[in-house]
């Protein structure tokens, strides 16, 4: 039994290594385009509606924008996955799931602590989300293509610009999230289109 739990443990070893070093092909590069349009829209939506919402509404609909976001492109991400990867999909989903959560559970609990305690400090928001973003993306790059890299410093740069011009008045406005996610967004869906027009050329 010593041998066999020994041999189970090495085929354990051999495939989170390999987990670690193979490029995830969950993501869909029309989703992405789909979710830079969408900012775009709530963003010009929002430049009518701001004045009478303030930042605690601009916090809740982009809320709900990202809630509603990341739940259909956990669902597209899951079933493209098991397409791709086979039965190495369970694996590599939960690797990034290790990967992600800490920075969404951060993400949902900033956000609910500002919003409950400390509403005054709610115009922080955007910007950190941007930050927790870029730093989740970070945190997966081994399983990405490489230009995702530029990406993470996009939304690491675009924190902390509207970090900054958010501290000089603490009024939100449309752009410091509908840019931000417009440009980042669509970059993201053509790398991913570049990545996979490449993979099919056999580069």
């Amino acid at each position: 039994m010593k041998d066999v739990d020994q041999a189970i443990s090495q085929i354990s070893s051999i495939r989170a290594q390999l987990v670690a070093n193979t490029r995830f092909l969950g993501l869909s590069p029309e989703f992405n385009l789909f979710m830079g349009a969408l900012a775009l829209a709530v963003a010009l939506l929002q430049s009518f509606w701001l004045p009478a919402t303030g930042n605690l509404g601009y916090v809740g609909i982009w809320s709900a924008v990202m809630m509603a976001t990341i739940s259909i492109s956990t669902l597209d991400v899951v079933s493209r996955a098991r397409k791709v990867h086979g039965r190495l999909a369970t694996t590599m989903l939960t690797s990034l799931l290790q990967k992600f959560a800490p920075f969404l559970l951060a993400m949902v609990l900033l956000t609910w602590v500002i919003c409950n305690f400390s509403v005054a400090n709610v115009w922080l928001l955007p910007g950190l989300w941007q930050l927790l973003l870029a730093l989740m993306g970070f945190a997966a790059l081994p399983n990405l293509p490489r230009g995702m890299i530029w990406i993470c410093g996009w939304y690491f740069v675009t924190g902390m610009v509207v970090l900054v011009a958010a501290a000089q008045t603490e009024v939100l406005a449309p752009w410091m999230m509908g840019v931000p996610f417009l440009v980042g967004q669509v970059a993201v869906g053509l790398i991913l289109a570049f990545d996979k027009a490449s993979e099919g050329r056999g580069v």
